[in-house]
C-alpha cells in the first residue's frame, strides 16, 4: 500500500470521526495538571487532545527520560516516574594510537530530571508524529504529620481529646494527594516507670490512647512514634516528621 501523506490521512480520518471539524494539519495539544512540571513517585495526571481527530487514533509514548505512561480515560493519562536515574546507551568514535578509528559502545547513567513525551496519530500501519512537550521533574514532598495543627511542643490536653487523631498535610504540592496513616505508637512520660507503648493501626488514637490521656498532668509529655503512610496502590511514604513530642501545658 502507498504511504498515505500526513494531509491525506487528516483527510481520511475526518472522514471517519464524528468528532472531526477540519482538514487542516491537525495541532497536539498536553496539558499538565502542573506547569510543565511531573513528580516522581506519584501518579501523575495529564491530558491529550488533537484537533480533527478521534481519541482512538491518539497515541503517547515516553521519547527521553525513565517514565511510565498508561492511558485511563478519553484523553487522560497517567505518568509515573520512579527512577532518579536512568542508563543511556552511546556510541563513541574514536581513534587509536595508529590514527585508525573505531567505534565503541558505552553505557552512562543521566539523571532523570526531564521527561518528553511524543503524540502520534496512527490510522493501521501509517504512524504521523503530531508533537513533543517537556516536563521537569520534581522530587514528591513528603507529607508532614501533625496533631491539632501542630507536630510538637505544647498542647492543651482539652485540644487533645476533641481531635484523637494524626493528619497528615503535603505543602507546597500542585495537586491533591491522598496518604493514609497505617500505624503508630504512643507512650507517655508522666515521671514514673515507663510504660510500654500503646499501637494503633489508622490515624486513629485507641481507647486505651485516649483513656491514658485523659489521666495526664501538666508537665507529662506524650511520645508518637514509627509513623507510618502508604499512598496509592498501597506503598509505603516516608513521612517528614515520623516521632513527634508533645508537652501537656
Amino acid at each position: 500500500m502507498k504511504r498515505l501523506s500526513l494531509i491525506a490521512l487528516m483527510l481520511f480520518v475526518s472522514c471517519i470521526s464524528l468528532n472531526a471539524q477540519t482538514t487542516s494539519t491537525p495541532k497536539a495539544v498536553l496539558a499538565a495538571t502542573t506547569p510543565q512540571i511531573l513528580y516522581r513517585g506519584v501518579d501523575n495526571p495529564i491530558s491529550i487532545a488533537v484537533d480533527g481527530i478521534s481519541d482512538e487514533y491518539i497515541i503517547a509514548e515516553i521519547l527521553s527520560g525513565s517514565a511510565k505512561i498508561k492511558k485511563v480515560g478519553k484523553g487522560s493519562y497517567i505518568i509515573n516516574i520512579v527512577d532518579k536515574t536512568y542508563l543511556f546507551d552511546v556510541v563513541i568514535d574514536s581513534v587509536d594510537t595508529k590514527g585508525v578509528e573505531y567505534q565503541f559502545n558505552r553505557t552512562i547513567k543521566i539523571p532523570n530530571d526531564v521527561i518528553t513525551i511524543g503524540v502520534y496519530s496512527q490510522l493501521g500501519k501509517e504512524k504521523v508524529f503530531l508533537n513533543q512537550t517537556t516536563f521537569k521533574v520534581k522530587d514528591i514532598v513528603y507529607p508532614n504529620a501533625k496533631v491539632v495543627k501542630s507536630d510538637g511542643g505544647l498542647i492543651d490536653k482539652k485540644d487533645l481529646l476533641k481531635n484523637p487523631y494524626i493528619n497528615l498535610e503535603v505543602e507546597g504540592f500542585d495537586f491533591p494527594v491522598e496518604y493514609n496513616i497505617n500505624y503508630f505508637m504512643m507512650t507517655f512520660n508522666t515521671g514514673t516507670n515507663g510504660e510500654a507503648p500503646l499501637v494503633s493501626k489508622s490515624n486513629k488514637f485507641t481507647p486505651e490512647m485516649i483513656e491514658k490521656i485523659k489521666t495526664l498532668q501538666k508537665g507529662d509529655k506524650i511520645y508518637i512514634e514509627g509513623i507510618h503512610a502508604i499512598g496509592d496502590e498501597n506503598k509505603e511514604v516516608k513521612v517528614a516528621n515520623p516521632v513527634m513530642i508533645f508537652t501537656i501545658k
